[in-house]
């Protein structure tokens, strides 16, 4: 039995720190002051280990690694594609030196090849598509190079738009037309990969037409909208690597073929040009703005709701494309979930908020 040494107060076999009726402290007790003022934890058994990190940090961090080797080719690629067409020997013979408009005349020559019978095109809906959208891409590119400003000393002078064709409303100038109309066309650069010469010349028509709207979309300035914060992950690099994945699958076979019947690639399936041209419209969004607040919360859920719906629409167990694809559109998928939730829950301020339903396609 213990026993207070001062008072002689006993308490049983309970352990006491202080005697309850002198107040003095207990001797041959470990009081709390003892050890430097800090509870010994490994007394109890007891130890702190920080909490191991999440999947999806896992994955980042994965994402991060393999992302470095392949931005360096890339960059070292786009960078000999740069010097090539910024070379002023090539300028110098464009008119107003715009690659639009060299852009735009590979694209009608593609079109021309594809009236050929044994030439394979993108079809009569898509050419009615194309075609007067060029026409109004080459109106609003005319307008820009023959204007007093953009003349170079020394070129020859373009010369100005009739006035039938200046007096168009005021709408039609907005650089997003041309900017979708470089987005669709890469689209139908690789959607026509594997089909013979004319599929060369739509991967140039993308090639010059995305560099150029590219570098104007990139390269506009403009505010960042960031409602993921600073502690979030930064989204827009899954909706990338979800794109090039998808993009990847849609080359693949996505029907079970046999001896008689090839097999059709994803680019053969019914709307497959709406869904790459979504899915590249989410990325380019994506990185420019550090997230998707470029859209407005609706339109971001209509295009998870699409993507999702014509995979499962033209899924197939038996092809290798659909599962790559479906590999792809996870991260897409899980990405715009995170960011709405993010917007609902109140991520960003109300100016951020209020440039998430603005379609900012100029930048």
């Amino acid at each position: 039995m213990n026993s207070c040494s001062s008072c002689g107060h006993p308490f049983g076999d309970e352990v006491q720190y202080f005697c309850p009726e002198c107040g003095q402290e207990v001797q041959g007790s470990q009081s709390y002051g003892d050890g430097g003022g800090e509870y010994d934890y490994s007394a109890d058994g007891a130890s702190w280990e920080p909490p191991p990190p999440s999947p999806f940090a896992r994955m980042e961090e994965v994402l991060s690694k393999v992302s470095v080797p392949v931005l360096a080719v890339v960059g070292q690629v786009g960078a000999a594609f740069r010097n090539v067409l910024d070379d002023p020997r090539l300028r110098s013979h464009l008119p107003g030196g715009s690659l639009t408009l060299l852009g735009l005349g590979l694209v009608a020559l593609a079109l021309l090849l594809s009236v050929i019978p044994f030439v394979q095109g993108i079809g009569l809906p898509g050419s009615m598509v194309v075609l007067p959208w060029g026409l109004l891409v080459a109106v609003s590119e005319w307008r820009l190079i023959s204007a007093p400003e953009a003349q170079e000393p020394g070129s020859r002078p373009v010369p100005p738009l009739p006035p039938a064709l200046a007096s168009l409303p005021r709408d039609l100038r907005h650089p997003g037309i041309a900017q979708t109309f470089a987005l669709l066309t890469c689209t139908y650069a690789v959607l026509m990969l594997g089909l013979g010469p004319i599929s060369l010349v739509w991967v140039l028509a993308g090639t010059v037409l995305g560099y150029d709207q590219g570098w104007r979309y990139f390269a506009a300035g403009g505010e960042e909208t960031d409602v993921e914060g600073s502690s979030g992950p930064r989204l827009h690099r899954w909706v990338v690597a979800g794109t090039v994945l998808c993009t990847f699958a849609l080359l693949l076979p996505w029907t079970r073929g046999s001896l008689h019947v090839p097999s059709l690639s994803g680019g053969d399936m019914w709307l497959s040009t709406h869904s790459l041209f979504t899915l590249l419209l989410l990325a380019c969004s994506g990185v420019r703005h550090r997230g998707l607040s470029a859209f407005h919360p609706l339109l971001l859920i209509l295009a998870a709701v699409w993507l999702m719906m014509w995979l499962v629409l033209n899924m197939s167990v038996f092809a290798p494309g659909p599962w790559f694809f479906l590999l792809g559109l996870l991260p897409v998928e899980a990405a715009i979930v995170r960011h709405l939730m993010l917007l609902r829950g109140g991520g960003g301020t109300v100016e951020q908020q209020d440039a998430a339903s603005d379609l900012d396609l100029q930048g």
